[in-house]
């Protein structure tokens, strides 16, 4: 862009005389001069950020510090000084001035002794952030032992203010449990759901695994452990997401719902501020300005995913699925979505975000433009139906009739390089009742098949009264991700009421807007019968599977965990065991469950599986339908339940869980083209109850906003996602 400013900026031309002039557009000049800054900077940033990354957790100040100190040593005592000894072991030291040969010696020597001061307490920190028993000491009954290693942690962490990814390199790698204990613990967790025959017949399975292939099979992951990053991240996203050719949209995406409380009603000035705020949130991790999540204040988790948050779409394949990012450079501006029509938007103007008012005035020419023509081809407006249904149909779909015209690739590729998309919807929706968050659910999850873009990795969707939730893609990153991307709306609008920034008297965005205004560019499309063929029978395919979906929130308020935890229960258990006996009353039987726990203590960690339902969980349930079993014997069941419950968590943190070791194990018995009778049987088991929980605050400035006054209305209703079993649950 600039290049092309340049070109019409300077006009050469001869004069009566035939002497050359120059003419200068000044304007031009000067926005080619900005442009030439801006780019700049953000080199400069770019550097920055690199060197803060390489050397956390030292720091430039710590080098510059050290560098002064030898140099002064040089002059204090010469005689004495260890520069005069380094500079012997330095031949080529002699070919520079004598003047100049003390400052070069201290700017090697100090940076020599910095690097393996660095890599010596990365390795410390790294060797502290293995140890995971503090996952298992009880609350409030914290040891020394626990304590001292704690502080260690905090002092080796430095006192430097860390950026987003500083904590990557000093993150240990997701161990590799043994074969024997993995086999061990899955079959303790299959018992209660075995007749004594079949029970009998997996542990001959998993005997003969272990005497056999197992070893052979652990070799290998050994060896891939050692290369690798992360031995289960790489191939759960490959085998587990983008491998999966069924419909994303109930299948696989997640949603999370607007909190209670709103200042506006005005669909436009909400959409605007949670725009600004978003953009904010992008520009910071940007520039690796966001603050690491770190447990208990000291303890990093992984920030891996935060790197795809934006500019990231699903691109689909016949066979296997790609996950498309772009640079953050190129992704400033976000699609606006309504009735078929789509808008790219900038998130910029001259260099700065747009504000609430300025982004308030391009919205509204999108609604102004819909209201005065609604004359969109059906084929248009139901394009985003083929990101819902299976991937080779919309992978033929978008190889012959998106890519194989200009503009309709023109299009695509502002819509899959955009940050993320606004959806501008019809109707509503509220959360006051069960029915109406049960609405807005079902809307956040599918809507109506065609009016969400699920490839995409963020789309937020505002409604006519101003409500919102926002809907992802999951295989690029997971829940707790966009739970924080949502956590920090609500914190800045409630930062932005209380300033008076946020809408004045009339629901508006509070403030004038100072940027010209230019209407959103609308991406333009073509599609010819058969196109258009082809997307309205997708239609009836995405209502189909809509049709399949019984989606229902459930609004529990006799009590909540402030009065579990009185009773010294786990809240995440005693929910559990309560599913384990709905499950049991429902069906008259146990399911083999599934909970979503996260190994970002692990560098590029995701998840790994707890199994909920347990010896003890059976025990308990079956206590609950004995009428003969005493309230006090219910109690002690529940909780040696819960406890085992809380053990098989906190394994599942720390590395050591059942289901993501015998899934590689599986993986790499593939490669080989070996069959085991025993993998096969253990990735073969349906999970027809599968749980997942988000939490509400991640951060300080979330934590301390919800223990104030008005804490209430600022609670999320939480979000959801589809069963994984045909016949199952999504709880």
């Amino acid at each position: 862009m600039a290049e092309a400013r340049l070109a019409v900026a300077f006009k050469l031309q001869v004069n009566d005389d035939g002497n050359l002039e120059v003419k200068l557009d000044r304007t031009l000049v000067y926005h080619v001069l900005l442009s030439l800054v801006r780019t700049a900077i953000k080199n400069i940033t770019y550097v920055r950020n690199v060197i803060i990354r390489t050397i956390y957790p030292g720091s430039v100040w710590m080098l510059l510090a050290l560098l002064v100190a030898l140099y002064a040593a040089q002059h204090i005592r010469p005689d004495q000084a260890i520069l005069s000894a380094w500079q012997s072991y330095i031949p080529l030291l002699t070919y520079l001035p004598t003047a100049g040969q003390g400052p070069v010696a201290a700017l090697l020597l100090g940076a020599s002794i910095f690097t393996v001061g660095m890599f010596i307490q990365r390795y410390l920190l790294m060797l502290l952030l293995s140890y995971k028993g503090f996952l298992f000491v009880p609350h409030g009954q914290t040891p020394w032992r626990v304590r001292i290693w704690f502080q260690l942690v905090k002092l080796l962490e430095g006192f430097g203010k860390p950026t987003t990814y500083s904590f990557q390199t000093t993150l240990p790698c997701q161990p590799l449990p043994s074969v024997r204990d993995t086999c061990e613990r899955y079959l303790r967790t299959v018992r209660h759901l075995l007749t004594d025959e079949r029970y009998a017949e997996m542990e001959r399975m998993s005997q003969s695994f272990q005497g056999s292939l197992g070893p052979r099979v652990q070799r290998y992951l050994w060896l891939w452990w050692f290369c690798s990053k992360n031995y289960v991240s790489e191939w759960w996203l490959k085998y587990v997401y983008l491998r999966g050719r069924s419909p994303i949209m109930i299948n696989s995406n997640y949603y999370i719902l607007d909190t209670v409380r709103k200042h506006t009603e005005r669909q436009v000035s909400r959409a605007s501020v949670i725009v600004h705020v978003v953009a904010r949130f992008k520009e910071r991790l940007d520039h690796e300005l966001l603050d690491p999540i770190l447990v208990q204040g000291a303890i990093p988790l992984c920030m891996d995913q935060y790197s795809r948050v934006f500019g990231t779409t699903r691109a689909p394949g016949v066979e296997e699925d790609t996950i498309e990012h772009v640079a953050p450079s190129q992704s400033q501006h976000f699609v606006a979505m309504r009735h078929g029509r789509f808008y790219e938007v900038p998130l910029k103007w001259n260099g700065r975000l747009l504000t609430p008012p300025e982004l308030e005035e391009r919205l509204q020419t999108v609604l102004d433009e819909d209201a005065l023509d609604r004359d969109t081809p059906a084929a248009h407006v139901h394009l985003p139906v083929m990101t819902a249904v299976d991937r080779p149909t919309w992978a033929a779909f978008r190889e012959s009739h998106v890519f194989a015209d200009p503009t309709n690739r023109h299009s695509m590729e502002r819509v899959e390089s955009a940050a993320f998309i606004l959806v501008l919807d019809d109707g509503r929706p509220d959360l006051e009742t069960d029915e109406q968050v049960t609405d807005m659910g079902r809307r956040a999850l599918h809507g109506n098949g065609y009016n969400r873009w699920f490839d995409k990795s963020l789309v937020f969707t505002v409604y006519e009264n101003a409500r919102f939730h926002v809907s992802a893609e999951h295989a690029w990153a997971d829940a707790p991700v966009v739970a924080h991307i949502t956590e920090n709306i609500y914190i800045s609008e409630h930062h932005l009421h209380h300033e008076g920034r946020d809408y004045d008297a009339d629901g508006q965005c509070a403030g004038a807007a100072l940027a010209p205004l230019r209407p959103p560019q609308r991406l333009q499309w073509r599609f010819n019968k058969d196109a258009a063929a082809t997307i309205e029978r997708c239609v009836g395919t995405a209502a189909t599977l809509i049709a399949d979906l019984d989606l229902h929130v459930l609004d529990y308020n006799q009590f909540g965990k402030g009065a579990i935890k009185k009773c010294r229960v786990s809240p995440d258990a005693f929910v559990q065991m309560a599913l384990q006996l709905a499950y049991f009353r429902d069906s008259g039987r146990f399911a083999l469950t599934y909970e979503a726990s996260m190994t970002r203590l692990y560098r590029n960690g995701r998840t790994e599986t707890v199994r909920p339902g347990t010896v003890e969980s059976s025990a308990f349930v079956h206590a609950m339908e004995d009428a003969s079993v005493t309230r006090e014997q219910r109690r002690a069941l529940l909780s040696c339940a819960t406890t085992v419950h809380q053990d098989n968590y906190r394994n599942a943190m720390a590395g050591r869980g059942v289901d993501r070791h015998l899934f590689t194990m599986y993986v790499v018995a593939q490669y080989l083209k070996e069959k085991s009778p025993f993998l096969d049987a253990v990735l073969g088991e349906p999970w027809r109850l599968s749980t997942s929980q988000t939490p509400q605050t991640q951060t300080k400035a979330g934590i301390q906003i919800l223990k104030g006054e008005d804490a209430a209305t600022l609670h999320s209703p939480g979000g959801g996602f589809g069963p994984v079993a045909d016949d199952g649950y999504g709880v």
